[in-house]
């Protein structure tokens, strides 16, 4: 069991002839010492420097009570712990005067997923947070400011802000932004709490008292095989400068996308490894959350080789060369959803959007071309639960996802046609006469 006794050392004298009291910690024949704010004279010591000045002998029997007390509520965990974590259990103020800015602690965590690539995760956080401190109107915001009403009263307000769209104001942002800080407020618990050394700094659970508005349901995004098939045959437009064509980009990696599964943009960006036909990567997504690294193999199929071959990467570092052209995947991203909105306004389809291509290989597979949902469900890289013991035992195949694939693509029939971009030409500058000169 650990000890204490306050303690003065003589080779600890300050030049003003004080001595700071020590508090001598003993565990397991291990010794620390804390110090105190107590400073005494040779007044106040016996020739052994030993205490005799009953105020600091008092003082000193409390703060020595006080870990004591901390140590006999650890209980019997209390044996199996080294010194230093008996020091670090007596010295924490058990959160009384901790605090922590939850702002700048998620940004922090923002800021981890980017440099990890989950910039899609990021940026979603970065918005929830940003109107967080739209609505208290600055950077700082205490956790111990984090409570029930304070989380219905941003609901409230996010309700009352314009919307972008037809639906009601800030319908879905009332419960993804409350949602998102619940996920950092409990990383932060996760991390600055203690319950075994028992030590509690963040003992509120907020979010538990509130009823988060449902996320209404999201709008099919999926194109059916009618408009897959006009999508394939829409015409490049001509092109200044070759490679830089937003809408021909759009329409060659959404169609990328859907022959390779639904492919998201951040993997086709980022993927490496393409052999014997093959395009195999880990999705971005998710393989951080998954022992197998959410790892998928996709047989590149002969309606989209052409395309294959004309975005490879001519460094042979990616499988394909898009990095070549955006430095960044946010700005590849953004260039594919600006053509895509041209090509759905051809098309008659709405805010069209990258994600749609998986979303219509998804819906297709499954009520057109007779895959079943299991099937399309494992196909799409996601894992389900009830199966995740199972799948350890499962060598993995692809082969049902390579069949499940050609169904999907025979029932589509995409017409596809050249590849080849369009050569800009031109108009030819007008040639005026000469004018006639007076002597002629």
């Amino acid at each position: 069991m650990a000890t204490f006794k306050a303690e003065v050392y003589a080779h600890q004298k300050k030049s003003d002839g004080t001595y700071n009291i020590k508090i001598r910690v003993t565990h397991n024949r291990q010794k620390r010492y804390l110090a105190t704010t107590y400073y005494v004279t040779k007044e106040d010591l016996t020739r052994a420097l030993k205490l005799k000045n009953q105020k600091y002998i008092d003082l000193t029997d409390q703060l020595v009570k006080k870990y004591r007390n901390i140590c006999d509520r650890a209980g019997e965990r209390i044996k199996d712990m080294t010194v230093d974590q008996v020091v670090d259990l007596i010295t924490s103020d058990n959160g009384e005067h901790f605090d922590l800015d939850i702002v700048d602690y998620a940004r922090k965590y923002i800021q981890k997923l980017r440099d990890s690539g989950h910039n899609g995760n990021a940026n979603s956080y970065e918005v929830a947070i940003n109107n967080l401190v739209k609505f208290v109107g600055r950077e700082k915001i205490s956790i111990h400011e984090v409570t029930s009403r304070f989380i219905e009263d941003w609901i409230r307000w996010i309700a009352l802000q314009p919307a972008r769209t037809n639906r009601k104001k800030g319908e879905r942002a009332q419960s993804l932004y409350p949602s998102q800080l619940r996920a950092i407020h409990n990383m932060a618990k996760a991390e600055f709490n203690d319950e075994d050394m028992g030590v509690i700094r963040i003992p509120y659970s907020p979010f538990k008292k509130v009823k988060l508005p449902k996320i209404p349901v999201t709008r099919k995004r999926a194109l059916d095989v009618a408009t897959m098939r006009r999508f394939a045959e829409l015409p490049y437009t001509e092109i200044m400068q070759p490679g830089k064509n937003r809408f021909n980009l759009a329409k060659d990696v959404f169609l990328l996308s859907f022959a390779l599964v639904g492919m998201n943009a951040v993997d086709l960006y980022f993927c490496t490894d393409c052999k014997n036909g093959r395009i195999t990567y880990q999705r971005t997504k998710t393989k951080n959350r998954r022992a197998d690294k959410a790892e998928i193999s996709i047989r590149i199929e002969p309606e989209i080789q052409a395309l294959v071959d004309k975005y490879r990467d001519p460094a042979g570092e990616r499988v394909f060369g898009f990095y070549h052209w955006y430095s960044r995947m946010d700005s590849f991203s953004a260039a594919l959803n600006y053509g895509l909105k041209k090509i759905g306004k051809i098309l008659g389809v709405e805010d069209l959007e990258f994600y749609a291509a998986r979303h219509s290989w998804a819906t297709i597979a499954n009520n057109e071309a007779g895959v079943d949902k299991y099937t399309v469900h494992t196909s799409l890289n996601h894992v389900d639960e009830t199966m995740r013991v199972t799948d350890i035992y499962i060598k993995k195949s692809w082969d049902f996802i390579d069949k499940a694939n050609r169904k999907v693509l025979d029932t589509v029939k995409l017409n596809i046609g050249s590849v080849d971009e369009p050569v800009y030409l031109p108009k030819q500058k007008r040639i005026l006469p000469k004018q006639i000169s007076e002597s002629d």
